[in-house]
Formats: structure tokens, sequence, C-alpha cells
């Protein structure tokens, strides 16, 4: 029950082929499942960039101190 709550499968119909296709999945849900499934990794990987973008800004501001100086 668990697979049939967690898959959705989309399903249109082709003219050119005339039967059902489903629909590859698109590069936006494919990072989202990943998102959801790695939750530790993600968090991880935010944080890391996070703290590095604001070193960086501390390290340029403390540079533009030093230049007053």
């Amino acid at each position: 029950m668990e697979y049939a709550k967690d898959e959705l499968f989309e399903v249109r119909y082709d003219t050119k082929l005339d039967r059902l296709v489903i629909k590859k999945p698109r590069w936006r849900s494919k990072i989202v499942r990943l998102i959801r499934t790695h939750k530790l990794m993600t968090t991880a990987t935010i944080a890391f960039v996070m703290f590095s973008g604001f070193n960086i800004f501390m390290i340029y501001s403390f540079m533009k101190i030093l230049q007053n100086i």
C-alpha cells in the first residue's frame, strides 16, 4: 500500500503512436525527490554554502576595514 501512495504515474495519450505513454520525470521533480530522501545531506550542504558565503563576506569586510586604516 505504501508503494501506491509514493508513486505518481503521469500517463498521457500519444496520438502519433496511438497508445498511452508514461511521461519522463522532469529534472525539477528529480531534485525535489533527492532533497526529500536525503535530508541530512541537503541540510549539511545548505549550511556549508551559507557559512562559506558568510565567511567570504566577513573576510571582504575585514579587508575593507584594513584598507581604511
